[in-house]
């Protein structure tokens, strides 16, 4: 049995050990949660950044290679457009049957 001079010292062990605990399954998976959201973010960013600067490359090299009138600018904007909107679907369809 504890005499009455070690219930403080177990008392403040209880609470250490409480507290230990409580960082251990709260705030440490909080911290890893947030450097999976934030590694996420950053992917989505790139790739965001990587299909702008893809469908830009796309429609300046139809710009080059088609003849310089009006008409055919429209067509290279229309022919970028549907070569991503096509790429999103696609990515869609296979990001849905994943879950």
């Amino acid at each position: 049995m504890t005499g009455p001079r070690e219930l403080p010292q177990q008392v403040a062990e209880l609470i250490e050990l409480a507290k230990q605990y409580l960082r251990q399954e709260t705030i440490d998976p909080m911290r890893r949660l947030g450097l999976s959201v934030a590694a996420a973010l950053v992917a989505a960013a790139l790739v965001s950044l990587g299909a702008v600067l893809g469908s830009l490359a796309l429609h300046r090299c139809l710009s080059d290679a088609l003849p310089d009138t009006e008409w055919w600018g429209v067509a290279a904007a229309g022919i970028t457009s549907a070569v991503f909107l096509g790429a999103a679907l696609v990515v869609g369809k296979v990001g849905q049957g994943r879950g």
